[in-house]
């Protein structure tokens, strides 16, 4: 029998809880997820998320009987538009059993809801654009996962294939011991060199307990740093502040690097890493509540990640990414 449809109507609170609920079912057997924070994915579906002051979302459930099976949200992010103009659909918030008809039918629904309001294209998986969670794990799913990269069951492709998404970027990450991060700084310092020859430019760490400096002069550069990044659109300030302040909490003085014109002063670039809590956000279990707590201990991962580099267009081509990136790697 063919699963059911529901639209989640956000005062619906059984549904809304069975919505929020379902992943903990899909990754029963994967010892290494990480759950999203409970409250963020609840704040999305009731119009709370400072995305959905101007944003769209609709969320379905597919049941059956009285069992939720598969779930999904249909998006419409009015400053993020497709190649000819229309706005660009998109589906997230995606989760699963391995059931072709589930997913087709909460495919369709999203479609169709995205079509009703102008879009010809959907993204996905993706909540509302790439500074939000979006991508699909295809490879290294033996893999220990690090904190805030995508993780999700090997069939998924494959129910994005059936419904007709294909590929549309790839991105790689490496997890890499100290030999291989040496070998990386010596092919790159040639580049590397360049800059710091001329002097042109330096670098300056940010203090991420300063989060209201941080925040402010990060997104006078994000724009133009991100701008042509696959699915980056502008956020606002409150935005900036609910995706990005919790991670400024657990990172260290020296996690953050700014990348400023030795000559004008003006902001260039910008790189962060983070220490990989994978294991203790793991332990949360989906309540924010206790987001940082582990701090008191004192006890740092042994892994860190290298998540960000992104630059101004105009400094992109002379070498200014190897010089970000050996000073970050150098000083952390």
């Amino acid at each position: 029998m063919a699963p059911s449809l529901v639209a989640v109507d956000p005062a619906d609170s059984a549904n809304l809880e069975r919505f929020v609920d379902l992943p903990r079912r899909v990754y029963a057997d994967d010892p290494r997820w990480i759950e999203p924070m409970r409250e963020s994915v609840a704040a999305d579906l009731v119009g709370k998320s400072a995305f959905r002051a101007y944003a769209g979302l609709q969320a379905f459930v597919a049941m059956d009987g009285d069992e939720v099976v598969g779930r999904c949200a249909a998006l419409l992010n009015p400053r993020l538009l497709a190649a000819d103009g229309t706005p660009l659909g998109q589906v997230g918030h995606f989760e699963s059993i391995d059931d072709r008809q589930a997913a087709r039918a909460l495919f369709a629904a999203a479609f169709d809801w995205l079509r009703a309001r102008g879009a010809r294209f959907a993204s996905g998986p993706m909540n509302g654009g790439a500074h939000r969670a979006h991508r699909l794990l295809v490879e290294g799913f033996e893999q220990e996962p690090f904190l805030l990269e995508p993780r999700n069951p090997p069939y998924y492709p494959r129910l994005f294939a059936d419904s007709g998404f294909q590929r549309l970027h790839t991105w790689r990450s490496f997890d890499w011991q100290l030999p291989q991060i040496e070998r990386l700084l010596d092919a790159i310092s040639g580049g590397e060199e360049r800059v710091r020859k001329r002097g042109d430019y330096r670098v300056e760490a940010m203090d991420g307990a300063d989060r209201g400096a941080v925040l402010g002069r990060l997104h006078t550069l994000l724009d133009a740093a991100w701008s042509g990044h696959l699915g980056y659109a502008a956020l606002d300030s409150a935005e900036l502040v609910e995706g990005f302040a919790g991670l400024l909490a657990v990172m260290s003085p020296r996690s953050l690097g700014v990348l400023v014109d030795a000559h004008s002063g003006a902001d260039a670039g910008l790189a962060y890493y983070y220490p990989d809590y994978a294991a203790e956000v793991r332990a949360l279990r989906g309540e924010a509540s206790g987001w940082g707590r582990w701090l008191a201990s004192g006890v740092r991962p042994k892994r860190a990640v290298y998540h960000t580099i992104a630059l101004r267009p105009e400094v992109r081509s002379i070498g200014a990414a190897q010089f970000l990136l050996a000073e970050m790697v150098r000083n952390s």
